[in-house]
Order: C-alpha cells, then structure tokens, then sequence
C-alpha cells in the first residue's frame, strides 16, 4: 500500500485527519486505515529524528540506530476485533470529530455576541458547520444500531462460553476428562471469553465517548 512522502509535518499531519475522514465514510477498511496511519506516523517520526540530529540532541551514531530500529521496525498484526472494534473505532471517530463540530459552533456564536463577525457571515459559516454536524450525527446513528448488535452477539457468546466452562469443570469431577484435557480446553475457553469482553467494552467506551451510553437505540 502506497503511501507518499511527505516534506513537513504540517502535510503529513492534514493527510492523517484526511485518512480519518476516509474511514469514518467508509472508502477505507480498518486494516487499511491502520496500515497507512503507521506509515504517516513513521515518517513524522523521522522528520522529528532528523530535527534532533540538525539541533544536537543526539550523536549521528544514536541517529542511524534510531532511524534504521525505525525503518526495521516489524509492523505487528492488526488488533483483532476484541481489541479494537472496527465499529467502536469508526464511532470515536465521529464523535471527536463531532465534538469539535459543535465547539466551533459555540465559538461561531460568541463571535456574533461579540460583534467581531456580522450577522450574514455568521449564517454562512454556521449553516456549514450545521450541514456537517448533520451529517456526522447520521452516520453516527447508524454505525450505532450496528454496535448495539454486536454488543448483543457478545453477551450471548460470553454466557454460552459460562456454560460451556461449567460442563467441562463438571465432566472433569466426574472423571470424564484428564487434568490436562480440563485444564487445556478450559484456557482456551477463557482466552476467549477474555477476547469477547475487551471487544466489548472497546464498544461499551465508543458509545459513551458519543454520549450514546445506556440509551435504547431506535
């Protein structure tokens, strides 16, 4: 996946909120999305070691080593979904983005108050934002309908992962199943009762982050 150079960080920093945008509106898959945003972080992170180098904050040995661990750097395996939902990661997004929305918003009207814009600038500019928040609060509704479900899904997998645990420590008791068979299916079970419970609560934070938490989606 190709991923251009950029000369300042002022570039490669407005490519990340782009990369952003992308994903929230779907154009980009999460393994895209976390694939690319790597890339852009690396090369801000050489721009930063070259700058350190330049000013002399470290040794031109220290700067080779870092930058060779940099560009050597093993890229580890995406998340899996018990790490970092994709919908949990698409809601947060949104609604940081939607929360600066609104904040411009008030700052737009404080500048009406204030007399610093008229009242024709002021209606342009906040019927943009208003388009914008709009369209974000949309989306935002329906990525969670999309959540509530998965979070339904989770629970019904975790209780039946209880179950399953209770019957192997019961066969196990009777004598049906070795130390070691209980003792090796029973890890796996709660590995992945464990993976379940982190996707969850990635999901769990997403909807509070929206201000979605403990509400009924319609």
């Amino acid at each position: 996946m190709e991923v251009p150079e950029f000369k300042t960080r002022e570039e490669a920093k407005a490519a990340l909120d782009r990369l952003d945008e992308e994903l929230i509106d779907g154009k980009i898959t999460e393994e895209e999305y976390r694939a690319k945003k790597a890339a852009i972080e690396r090369q801000i992170e050489l721009m930063d070691l070259e700058d350190m180098l330049i000013e002399g904050k470290i040794t031109e040995e220290e700067y080779r080593k870092a930058k060779a661990s940099l560009l050597g750097k093993v890229q580890s395996s995406p998340p899996g979904p018990e790490e970092a939902s994709e919908v949990a990661q698409k809601i947060s997004q949104i609604a940081s983005k939607l929360a600066d929305v609104r904040e411009k918003r008030e700052k737009l009207r404080d500048l009406l108050i204030s007399r610093e814009i008229s009242e024709p600038t002021f209606q342009k500019l906040d019927s943009e934002y208003e388009e914008k928040q709009n369209s974000l609060e949309l989306k935002i509704k329906e990525l969670e309908e999309e959540a509530r479900n998965r979070l339904k899904e989770i629970e019904q997998k975790l209780e039946e992962i209880k179950l399953m645990r209770e019957e192997i420590k019961a066969r196990h008791l009777l004598g049906e199943m070795s130390d070691g068979e209980f003792r090796r299916r029973d890890e796996e079970l709660a590995k992945q009762a464990e993976r379940l419970s982190k996707e969850r609560d990635s999901i769990s934070s997403a909807l509070k982050l929206a201000g979605l938490e403990g509400r009924e989606s319609h």
